[in-house]
């Protein structure tokens, strides 16, 4: 075959292979019945469990509530980012420095540190409502700067003061040694040891926060800040999916022990040295898109054995989007100043002044009591919880995730008695109406606990998205059927329960119809069942989670 025959021969075969399959050509029935109902195809996507609204007089405090719905109605944001991001605030500032028994005669110690996070689309100002919960924290920190600069101004002056009494010493004790005078040299050299012990260590900046760091250094700022810290990162997936890579297993498990904060920690490097963690104490906030959190949640559940790191994020909050208006007024100052002080007093806190009982060998911190009717309210909520709620509950992975409320309620309920106490100035064991208020949040945090692994209990979704987005972008022709889909072996649609799933999820939201073919009589085949895009399909967009 010479060249000019080859190319036509390729051509001919080109043109063949382009034309339409029998398959791929639209039934003109089913073209009629699309225009005929005039069905819009509706958006991919399953429908929230539901989340009961934010009530603000259950749920905060009132030095609180009127900042935080002050600053969330002029935003305008959800009022949940910004109350989820200050509790968890408030629980790193007190961190270790106190801690509550949750069972009065019990050596269980519960340190109020938390995890938290809020979920919603880019749009959805997570990153201010963040900034704006953490603007009295960042006062702190720039005081905190102030008052170490200062300290070291002071402590290079100490510093030269001690070296020149240093040389002195020194000089006159090369003397005394050359004179050879016993009593001379004793006394010489207890005036260098009391000069030794009078020497200052240098100035440790206190840290109440960090937005980027490894383990090792972490490591280095909790030994110098043992009260624990806040590490907070816009986009929490960032920090907690590196986790789950090969060779990162020690940043998990590092994770994982300090959500407990209250153990030590000891860690042993050629080259770094050892480091000696008094008390490995961590709190974690930051913002995840819905799609993200999926991803998340299947990759945790699916591919990694499930150790529990994504159920400490306890205060993680997917609020309904707020009803959006204009508003253009001063922020409320007074509401504003009286919620600062509240974070300046636990800054300073003295637990033991405030009716905490001082640490000893048998309680590694100060700790709190409930008293007599927050002790009641306490014992109920968890019999609850532990001989209904858990027993009864279908999924495993809630199952999971309310078994940590064990320490959920107590953190908060020790964390609203410290901020009622530097409101009222009123100190003692926690009250019954700190442990009301959790009880509240634990029930509030339950449903949005639900809502977002909502998002993944419902397998059909994700293989609905993904055959939407190959229809949306031309990958199937008109007519097709499972088995087409099936060959592809595309993500989320290898096995013909998901296929299948997905094709009814789309066709009960009018992407295809289906029209049984073949099998009519002999020699027609088997029946089967031929699927039929919707015409007003390329007006939509692509299919989001």
């Amino acid at each position: 075959m010479n060249d000019e025959a080859m190319t036509d021969a390729i051509n001919r075969a080109f043109a063949e292979a382009s034309k339409p399959k029998e398959s791929c050509r639209p039934d003109p029935e089913v073209a009629g019945l699309w225009i005929d109902m005039d069905l819009e195809p509706k958006p991919i996507q399953a429908e929230l469990l539901p989340v009961p609204a934010f009530d603000p007089v259950i749920l905060l405090p009132q030095v609180l509530r009127d900042w935080i719905m002050d600053e969330a109605e002029r935003m305008p944001c959800p009022p949940d980012y910004i109350a989820a991001c200050v509790i968890v605030a408030l629980g790193a500032i007190i961190g270790t420095r106190c801690a509550i028994k949750p069972k009065s005669l019990d050596s269980w110690l519960v340190v109020p540190n938390l995890w938290g996070g809020i979920v919603g689309l880019p749009s959805a100002k997570k990153s201010p409502a963040i900034n704006m919960a953490l603007k009295p924290l960042e006062r702190l920190i720039a005081r905190a700067k102030e008052a170490y600069q200062a300290e070291v101004e002071a402590f290079e002056i100490e510093k030269i003061i001690y070296e020149v009494k240093k040389e002195d010493i020194s000089r006159r004790l090369k003397a005394t040694v050359k004179d050879e005078k016993k009593d001379d040299l004793n006394s010489v050299t207890m005036e260098l040891k009391d000069l030794r012990h009078q020497t200052q260590q240098d100035p440790i900046l206190r840290r109440y926060k960090s937005n980027d760091t490894t383990i090792e250094k972490l490591g280095e700022l909790l030994r110098e800040n043992p009260a624990g810290l806040l590490v907070l990162r816009d986009e929490l997936v960032g920090l907690i999916a590196p986790w789950d890579r090969e060779g990162r297993e020690g940043e998990r498990a590092f994770y994982l022990e300090a959500w407990n904060g209250n153990a030590s920690f000891d860690t042993d490097r050629i080259g770094r040295g050892s480091i000696f963690i008094s008390n490995l104490c961590v709190s974690i906030f930051g913002g995840i898109q819905p799609d993200k959190l999926i991803g998340y949640l299947e990759q945790t559940t699916k591919d990694l054995a499930n150790d529990g790191m994504l159920q400490r994020f306890q205060l993680l909050v997917y609020p309904d989007n707020c009803v959006w208006k204009w508003r253009n007024r001063a922020p409320a100052k007074d509401a504003c100043d009286n919620a600062f002080a509240v974070f300046d007093m636990l800054a300073d806190l003295d637990p033991v002044t405030w009716g905490a009982t001082p640490a000893s060998e048998s309680a590694k911190f100060p700790f709190f009591y409930f008293d007599k009717e927050a002790q009641e309210i306490f014992i109920q909520w968890s019999s609850g919880l532990h001989q209904i709620k858990l027993p009864d509950e279908e999924h495993s992975i809630i199952v999971q995730h309310l078994a940590k409320f064990d320490k959920l309620f107590p953190a908060l309920a020790l964390i609203f008695h410290l901020v009622d106490c530097a409101t009222t100035g009123h100190y003692g064991p926690v009250t019954a109406e700190a442990a009301q208020r959790a009880t509240a949040w634990c029930d509030y945090l339950e449903s949005h606990a639900r809502r977002c692994y909502g998002l993944l209990m419902d397998d059909g979704l994700r293989a609905a998205q993904a055959l939407a987005d190959k229809v949306h972008k031309g990958k199937l022709c008109d007519g097709f059927t499972a088995r087409d889909v099936r060959r592809n072996q595309w993500r989320y649609l290898t096995s013909d329960g998901a296929i299948q799933a997905a094709l009814d999820w789309l066709e009960d939201e009018y992407w295809v119809q289906s029209v049984k073919a073949g099998g009519t009589g002999p020699g027609t085949g088997r029946r089967t069942r031929r699927y039929y895009i919707n015409p007003k399909i390329m007006k939509l967009g692509k299919p989001k989670a």
